[in-house]
């Protein structure tokens, strides 16, 4: 993988003459990218593209080709993929579609560059793909604009709109395998990458089929001991199933099976797309949970009422505060207010500031030993009329301390997400939308916990 990750050269070939918005350039993308080796065009109908010399074969390139990207109609391919391994190329890319994605000509076409590639000891990325992106190298194979940002996260997708999208999915990527067709690298070639590289610190997959299951799930379960690995299954449903036939060539399987295999394997499962943005930044910022009895510090009534019932549909429990801990909130409250858990901290915030009960609450329920989490829910209060009732930075300060245990948080009121970002600013406490997505997190927490001690078990 090294050669499609971190190549020193690069052919392109169908780059297209056109270049500017609309062009979808993929060799002006890289440049503006920041690549910074070289690159080599390949169009017969140009001397030169973007002031960089072009050839009409990729044979006459004189010097050594790490990495060939190829995007031309199909019926080019094989012929384009023979002259690759001719020259010596060990890395290919196939961006083009209409391979096992479609009829039955795709299918031969397919077959027939997996068994040049085999042949001559080349390996294929593809097709129907946008590649790669290695942000910690400056480098991308896609056509389409992408986020830049160095974050420690893995991607392996089986479409790209896993990259172009990947705000709205799994938040910022650092490194993205598009595996497409998957018709030579496939998962286990790309977790094997991402596993074993220091600048990635969790890995979250997209599959639609997959091929080499039992090595995969081994493989998976080894480095989910050192990192969290999330996936995402589409293809549930049989129709489902049947569009992943359709756009990736690949067989979706049983989901039933797919589901306890990777989940036995220490794979955090995913059920829906909504929930891969909350299962990153999650478990990439939080530490794994020992127990399932969780503190809920709140403002409001309703809100410890609402936890309580998504604590019960995730597996967690409301834990039975210490009596030094509800006697510490006790010296704030007044006499007639019982304490327990949910722990209602507004009648003692009508004495005393917000800020200083809400920050002493959390460090007693976090040095408390029955907790294993903590759920904060809060206002998030007109600006700046209201900046008293934001709690973030004295909440952040008591975490900072220590952060042994996972504290996460709803908000309400008017200034979600600016008082969420203030939240998440150390990234220690984690927001989320609802108090049942806050819930559903913690429940990973502890997953990932049970996981760790069941590994560390087998090999004693």
């Amino acid at each position: 993988m090294k050669y499609f990750m971190e190549p020193q050269s690069v052919a392109i070939i169908g780059i297209s003459r056109r270049s500017g918005p609309g062009s979808y350039n993929l060799m002006e993308n890289m440049i503006n990218y920041g690549y910074q080796g070289k690159i080599f065009p390949i169009n017969p109908y140009a001397n030169e593209i973007l002031g960089i010399k072009a050839y009409d074969d990729v044979k006459k390139v004189d010097q050594k080709i790490d990495l060939a990207v190829i995007s031309l109609p199909r019926e080019l391919v094989v012929k384009t993929v023979t002259e690759c391994v001719e020259t010596g190329v060990k890395a290919i890319i196939v961006v083009t579609q209409g391979f096992a994605d479609a009829d039955d000509q795709g299918k031969a076409f397919q077959r027939e560059i997996v068994a040049l590639a085999r042949d001559n000891g080349a390996r294929i990325l593809g097709p129907n793909t946008l590649g790669v992106v290695n942000n910690f190298n400056n480098f991308t194979t896609s056509f389409m604009p992408l986020m830049w940002d160095k974050a420690p996260v893995g991607l392996i997708c089986q479409s790209g709109i896993f990259f172009v999208g990947s705000t709205i999915f799994s938040g910022p990527i650092g490194k993205g395998i598009d595996i497409g067709n998957a018709c030579d690298i496939g998962f286990y070639e790309a977790l094997e990458y991402l596993g074993d590289d220091p600048d990635i610190k969790i890995i979250v997959i997209h599959m639609e089929g997959l091929e080499q299951a039992r090595e995969f799930i081994s493989l998976a379960a080894r480095y989910a001991k050192e990192k969290p690995i999330i996936a995402f299954k589409t293809g549930q449903s049989e129709t489902g199933a049947k569009a992943a036939a359709s756009h990736s060539g690949t067989m979706a399987g049983h989901y039933r099976i797919y589901k306890a295999s990777l989940k036995q394997a220490g794979i955090h499962f995913l059920d829906e797309d909504g929930q891969m943005h909350d299962a990153v930044k999650t478990l990439l910022h939080q530490p794994p949970m020992k127990g399932n009895r969780i503190a809920v510090i709140t403002v409001t009534g309703a809100g410890g009422i609402i936890a309580s019932d998504a604590f019960n549909k995730y597996g967690l429990k409301m834990a039975s505060l210490s009596e030094k801990t509800t006697s510490t909130i006790a010296e704030f409250s007044p006499e007639w207010m019982p304490l327990g858990n949910p722990l209602d901290i507004w009648p003692a915030v009508m004495r005393h500031d917000l800020r200083s009960v809400y920050a002493t609450a959390l460090k007693a329920v976090l040095d408390d030993d029955n907790v294993d989490g903590v759920l904060c829910i809060s206002i998030a209060p007109g600006l700046p009329a209201f900046g008293s009732l934001d709690v973030s930075e004295s909440l952040n300060k008591v975490v900072l301390r220590e952060h042994k245990k996972p504290v996460v948080a709803w908000l309400y009121g008017p200034e979600v997400k600016e008082i969420g970002k203030r939240f998440e600013k150390e990234n220690m406490i984690m927001v989320y939308q609802t108090i049942e997505k806050a819930a559903w997190s913690l429940s990973l927490l502890q997953e990932r916990q049970k996981f760790l001690e069941r590994a560390n078990g087998q090999n004693r």
